[in-house]
């Protein structure tokens, strides 16, 4: 949920083949593709091979810079999964990201195919590219060597391989062993009928009042029972957790088998495939599945103004 994925690679390092080995293509900002929006191809003479290529311009590189910005705030405006195509290759490029991830509360993620990329790989795929997908070298030479000066990212940026994709997509439950009981306060309890707030337990909050008086609290998790909560106040639209080994997901509306995905244990901990769901589907009614793949507790079908303790 609310994560903002920047493909770090010179030309040749891989980007559209992961785009599309992961069906990312409705999910992808692409910067070439936005820069045939402003410029049509061109062509370019390569004395070393004496070729004609045709060619994306660079000449578009400011207008290109200036829509991809406006199109990717957009889709964070609305919560939704960004993906941008791009080289990535200088600090700079992905700094400027990190404003737009702070604004709209994002996990910003660098995926790296340039680990295992060398200079040669990278001019040798060039020459065999098809299309208008070839590059001039000393361009790609440039963005190697830029890589090679600053391989790391900036701090607070989650750098991932290509292989940790569908990992960084999924949700983690979270194992809440360690507490004695958890509650549910649903929206409609009042603040006389609040259950004491200890340590040695864990809250769910639909209500205002007590997300208020307890929300920043550490065992306290505040999740959103409207779409203006969910986008402007930045709630959870749901929460999957573990407790007695028992697994467990929280929500304002029962949420169907399709849109939590795949369900996966790693090392006894469930993931759920949530990372491409655009967060206001999950506010949505849609009937409930007959049989649902996880225990649900829902706030449309508990008592609203009773505190519900779930064990």
């Amino acid at each position: 949920m609310r994560k903002l994925f920047l493909l770090r690679g010179a030309p040749g390092s891989g980007k559209s083949s992961f785009i599309s080995r992961h069906h990312l293509q409705p999910y992808t900002i692409s910067q070439d593709e936005i820069r045939l929006l402003f410029r049509n191809l061109t062509y370019s003479f390569d004395e070393p091979s004496q070729q004609l290529h045709h060619i994306i311009t660079q000449e578009a590189n400011a207008e290109t810079r200036e829509l991809v910005d406006r199109l990717v705030e957009g889709k964070m405006a609305r919560g939704e999964t960004v993906i941008v195509d791009g080289t990535h290759v200088a600090p700079g490029s992905i700094e400027r990201y990190q404003p737009l991830a702070d604004k709209y509360h994002y996990e910003l993620f660098v995926v790296d195919l340039m680990e295992h990329n060398t200079l040669e790989g990278l001019l040798s795929r060039n020459e065999v590219r098809v299309q208008y997908h070839w590059v001039k070298p000393d361009v790609i030479k440039k963005m190697y060597d830029w890589y090679e000066e600053s391989p790391t990212v900036p701090e607070g940026v989650i750098s991932i391989t290509p292989n940790a994709m569908d990992s960084a997509l999924a949700q983690r439950e979270r194992n809440l062993f360690k507490y004695n009981n958890v509650y549910a306060i649903p929206d409609q309890v009042t603040a006389t009928n609040f259950p004491g707030v200890h340590i040695s337990n864990f809250y769910f909050s639909f209500n205002d009042d007590f997300s208020r008086k307890f929300g920043s609290y550490r065992n306290v998790i505040n999740l959103a029972k409207t779409d203006a909560e969910l986008i402007a106040e930045y709630k959870l639209p749901f929460f999957v957790f573990k407790f007695h080994n028992k697994h467990f997901l929280i929500s304002a509306k029962p949420l169907r088998n399709e849109l939590i995905g795949p369900i996966k244990k790693e090392k006894g901990v469930w993931t759920y495939s949530t990372g491409l769901v655009n967060i206001l589907d999950f506010m949505k009614d849609f009937p409930p599945n007959e049989k649902q793949n996880v225990h649900q507790f829902n706030l449309s079908n508990m008592r609203r103004d009773q505190v519900l303790k779930i064990w």
